[in-house]
């Protein structure tokens, strides 16, 4: 008993020392803005003949690395947002944040206010860091013009944002991918143990589970027959995790940067990367974009087994585009030449091999869920702060707190809520989605009112 005691003090002093920091470096970082403000004014000069760009939402981990990608770009930069406090609030390089209308409760207001911040023509461009993507390929009628959208036409967001689809499209291409079902209510699987169970849609890991056996069976179908869309059964495939990322002008490649997972964050998405050369996955890619005269980001996931790039599914919008900017392609950027008609590419660009970057913040969630270790939570902000191990050579991207110092605020936060109670990363992550996320009722609302 007294063991238990002395372990609780323990985990309570050091959230008390977390929370101290937090604080200090809260106040830290006011006093050094206000002393550097009028640098800050010298370095960006006068607003009014700046260019602008706006991002779309301003809480995923994509809209963070964004604005990291970007910080040396001369844009100002303004974020939309409905979420009292999301990430990128935390940010020397953000210009202002914008409060605007939740996507999903108000779809129609939400496009109505971005278009008429957009058609007043103060801002270079409007860059979708997540499935708003798909929200403005659909309510592309607010726009007064097209050319600003870096997004795909509607017909051809159909035929991949759903799982389902993109696995049939896959199919008809002949893109490696894992085999699969469409699962109907009797449960019919026709892959062997273990697979996954799939909702047509979902992000960040949600509405994807593993079926090891027949309890866990049971348990998904009572979970996922009551829901409103359509489930898949993917065969599980052992291997190595990657992304390959691309952005096309209207089904021209203009570059393309494949990356390999070196450590996981909630979900299992890949909190840590590696950049690769990878021709096939890059060629399946092309025949993809091609194929569907693709019109801004996409990004497709897969597991390497054998030499061999098995597509598992594909996000079509940008992800976490830090990796590939520190390997040399600048995913943003490009997004902003494309909508602004700037000078593009002649030749398909390619990013370095061998970049290591990591995320300290999504690390922490990843090692919160799968082990529910207080003390290795302690070991990894240890390791990254001193750059050792596993984070030696490696870059900081989400959180770049020497370049960035309000940076650190969210981390901490993070940090100190997880010492609390690991199983915090549940609420943080659920929290986190609901405020990018767009509901597939979202979109069709707005298809509706199109037709």
């Amino acid at each position: 008993m007294a063991g238990a005691s002395l372990q609780e003090g323990k985990w309570k002093l050091a959230t008390a020392i977390s929370v101290l920091m937090v604080v200090i470096a809260f106040i830290g970082i006011k006093m050094k803005d206000k002393i550097l403000s009028g640098q800050k004014n010298k370095q960006y000069g006068d607003a009014r003949t700046q260019k602008k760009v706006l991002l779309s939402e301003g809480s995923s981990l994509t809209s963070r690395e964004t604005l990291t990608s970007l910080c040396n770009s001369g844009y100002i930069i303004d974020i939309l947002t409905s979420a009292k406090r999301p990430m990128t609030l935390f940010s020397k390089w953000k210009n202002k944040l914008i409060f605007t209308y939740n996507v999903n409760e108000n779809p129609h207001e939400y496009l109505t206010h971005v278009s008429k911040l957009i058609n007043s023509g103060a801002y270079e461009a409007l860059i979708p860091t997540h499935e708003t993507a798909w929200l403005f390929s659909e309510g592309r009628r607010y726009f007064s013009s097209e050319n600003v959208l870096p997004v795909a036409a509607p017909a051809s967001f159909h035929m991949v944002q759903s799982k389902i689809s993109f696995a049939e499209l896959a199919d008809s291409l002949c893109i490696p991918h894992p085999r699969w079902n469409i699962v109907h209510a009797n449960m019919a699987v026709e892959v062997s143990c273990p697979y996954w169970i799939k909702d047509e849609y979902g992000t960040a890991g949600c509405s994807v589970y593993k079926v090891s056996n027949a309890r866990d069976k049971k348990k998904i179908a009572d979970m996922l027959l009551a829901g409103k869309n359509r489930l898949m059964a993917q065969e599980h495939i052992e291997g190595r995790y990657g992304q390959v990322q691309a952005v096309f002008n209207k089904g021209k490649m203009l570059a393309v940067h494949t990356s390999m997972q070196r450590g996981s964050g909630a979900g299992g998405s890949a909190a840590a990367r590696i950049s690769v050369q990878y021709p096939e996955a890059q060629k399946y890619m092309e025949v993809l974009g091609t194929h569907l005269a693709w019109h801004g980001s996409i990004t497709l996931d897969f597991i390497e087994k054998n030499g061999v790039p098995y597509f598992i599914e594909c996000n079509p919008r940008m992800i976490e585009p830090a990796n590939a900017t520190q390997a040399g392609i600048n995913f943003p950027e490009l997004l902003i030449k494309i909508s602004s008609g700037g000078e593009l590419p002649q030749t398909i660009l390619t990013g370095r091999s061998g970049v290591k970057t990591h995320s300290i913040m999504a690390l922490l969630l990843g090692s919160a869920e799968k082990r529910n270790s207080r003390k290795h939570l302690m070991k990894l902000l240890f390791l990254s702060v001193m750059r050792k191990d596993f984070f030696a050579e490696s870059t900081e991207v989400l959180t770049p707190v020497g370049k960035d110092p309000q940076s650190i605020i969210p981390l901490l936060a993070v940090f100190v809520r997880l010492l609390i109670h690991p199983q915090n990363v549940y609420s943080i992550k659920q929290n986190t989605i609901d405020n990018y996320c767009v509901f597939p009722e979202t979109v069709n609302a707005i298809r509706r009112i199109n037709t």
